[in-house]
């Protein structure tokens, strides 16, 4: 083969291989466009799911906002039901009484509705103490304290309050070098008072009560209180802490200590537990964490 030819068939043979690179040059591009298309596509149906998405947050938030308002006024509703309720029938009780005090000359008579009169007062007066305690409880004033020693410190004064039960044997069982934790000691002092009396309340007939302390591992520290008293039917145990609701009889306790106790308990990062079997008793644990080192 002469040289021209050579020379010639290499310059055909690159122009062909330039071709082809021009070729896959142009598919790539247009392989790069159509992925280009295909990736803004994707970007934008993603920014309207985003979109559809922060909607839906946006009404899931109104929604719940508005359950919300209406379970509190549907709790409000209930409240002030209750209120009305308790407040109602020593109302009756006192103008009934009142009235027969008016029309009456029997001296006798006239002392018997007197008192009969001084007693529902008393009960109403309870009633308006208990929810203004459960209404306006003040913040806590948190402080080192010894859940022994709180023990110790409301049994001085609980001790008038329980002689008005009969036949109640109280035993306290401390758990030795307790944490201590950091709480408001009025507020612990009330929970246990309302607790120690809901329990001899539940004893008519008298019987042991036991007050322990203790450490429930990892992060608690408790004080419980136990009772042998009538205790609670399972189907009441998630309503025992809702405001006057109550199975006691009528005119003993207004249905708003355990409430205030759980408020207390809460009020100071606590948490309230009951463990109860109807006929045989009650156990009511409060829960606490223990106060930071530095506290």
């Amino acid at each position: 083969m002469k040289k021209g030819e050579a020379s010639k068939d290499k310059l055909v043979e690159c122009g062909v291989q330039l071709e082809v690179a021009r070729g896959l040059a142009s598919e790539r591009e247009t392989l790069l466009v159509a992925k280009i298309k295909e990736l803004n596509e994707a970007h934008a149906a993603l920014g309207e799911k985003i979109r559809a998405i922060e909607e839906r947050d946006e009404r899931i938030r109104s929604l719940d906002e508005v359950l919300t308002r209406a379970n509190r006024l549907s709790s409000l509703g209930e409240l002030a039901a209750s209120v009305a309720h308790e407040i109602k029938n020593p109302l009756i009780s006192i103008q009934g009484f009142a009235k027969r005090i008016a029309d009456s000359s029997d001296l006798e008579k006239m002392q018997d509705y007197a008192r009969f009169v001084e007693k529902e007062s008393q009960r109403l007066s309870d009633v308006l103490l208990r929810l203004l305690d459960f209404s306006h409880m003040s913040e806590p004033e948190k402080e080192r304290l010894d859940l022994n020693r709180i023990v110790d410190d409301t049994l001085l004064f609980a001790e008038h309050h329980l002689t008005k039960f009969k036949h109640i044997d109280l035993t306290v069982e401390k758990e030795e070098n307790l944490p201590k934790v950091c709480a408001d000691k009025i507020h612990l002092q009330q929970a246990l008072l309302n607790i120690m009396i809901n329990a001899a309340q539940a004893m008519p007939e008298g019987g042991p009560l036991v007050i322990r302390t203790g450490v429930r591992a990892p992060d608690r520290v408790w004080l419980s209180v136990s009772d042998k008293g009538t205790g609670i039917e399972p189907k009441d145990l998630d309503k025992i802490f809702d405001p006057f609701f109550t199975t006691k009889k009528k005119g003993v306790g207004t249905g708003l200590g355990l409430s205030l106790t759980k408020k207390l308990v809460e009020a100071n990062r606590g948490k309230l537990e009951v463990e109860s079997v109807k006929g045989q008793g009650s156990t009511f644990r409060i829960l606490l964490p223990p106060a930071p080192r530095d506290a």
